[in-house]
């Protein structure tokens, strides 16, 4: 996992409230620089505004008990709509990258060929799609409408609570997650399990500009927990994509059943680094 950008980190000695409101300005300005570069090829830039977005929703979770329900559940609504823009395309390159490393570690030909079959179709529900360029702007303006909100919202003369607490409560929030998933086995939970240990992630970043040694280590494994959970939701994304094609396809069903057997090893995998945690 690389470094925490300082970008999105408080600065020594600096204000929560001041360093709360910087950091939504970067994340603002950077989402408006996705609008003025090419999007050829688009996915890597798409990707990049998800992580704006979903950086964004951090911060919104972790100026909270400062805001009032109202700015807290109108901030929130509005990021969700941004994603949700980018959601279909993300999806669709999500699909066609796990099925390309799984073709690619498949020993079988019956096996890669029923991944030729699925490339195939995949590349007609693409084509369909909204435009990617229209999908970016709409989600861009949506992300910074929302941050100027946030931005209004905030109360001038309000004791913030410290950083150290909130990032304890997230650490809390991703055990329970993690428990819940670890007991239930549901493909929702791993899901919401990750989204946590997302977001425990980009608070603790936000909050350890220079981590110590400990810190970094620890760091390092939430991100590690976090993109084999990513991971595993990606085979999910597949699956959903697979199951209108049963019972008809054959290849289908040979996908599907490397795909599950590809997702054990990813839950054993999360569940490992969440004992170390």
């Amino acid at each position: 996992m690389p470094a925490p950008s300082l970008t999105y980190a408080f600065r020594p000695d600096e204000k929560a409230r001041a360093g709360f409101v910087r950091v939504l300005g970067e994340i603002s300005a950077r989402a408006r620089d996705l609008t003025r570069r090419s999007l050829d090829p688009p996915d890597e830039l798409i990707h990049e505004g998800r992580l704006l977005i979903k950086r964004a929703r951090a911060l919104l979770g972790f100026a909270r008990p400062v805001l009032g329900p109202a700015a807290y559940a109108r901030g929130r609504e509005q990021l969700r709509k941004a994603a949700g823009l980018l959601a279909a395309h993300r999806d669709l390159a999500v699909t066609q990258a796990t099925l390309e490393r799984l073709a690619g570690k498949a020993s079988k030909t019956s096996d890669r060929a029923a991944m030729a079959l699925i490339f195939q179709s995949l590349a007609g529900n693409r084509a369909a799609n909204e435009t990617p360029r229209q999908r970016l702007d709409g989600a861009v303006k949506i992300l910074c409408q929302a941050v100027g909100g946030i931005k209004r919202s905030l109360p001038d003369r309000v004791a913030w609570p410290s950083a150290s607490g909130r990032v304890a409560k997230a650490f809390r929030a991703m055990r329970r997650a993690g428990k819940k998933a670890r007991r239930t086995r549901k493909d929702a939970d791993f899901h919401a399990w990750r989204k946590k240990a997302k977001r425990l992630l980009y608070q603790s970043e936000l909050t350890q500009a220079k981590p110590g040694r400990q810190m970094a280590r620890v760091m390092k494994r939430i991100g590690k927990l976090q993109e084999t959970l990513g991971a595993h939701q990606d085979g999910v994304l597949v699956e959903e994509h697979l199951r209108p094609m049963l019972p008809v396809s054959s290849s289908a069903r040979r996908v599907l059943r490397l795909l599950e057997k590809k997702k054990l090893r990813l839950r054993r995998k999360a569940c490992r680094i969440a004992h170390r945690l």
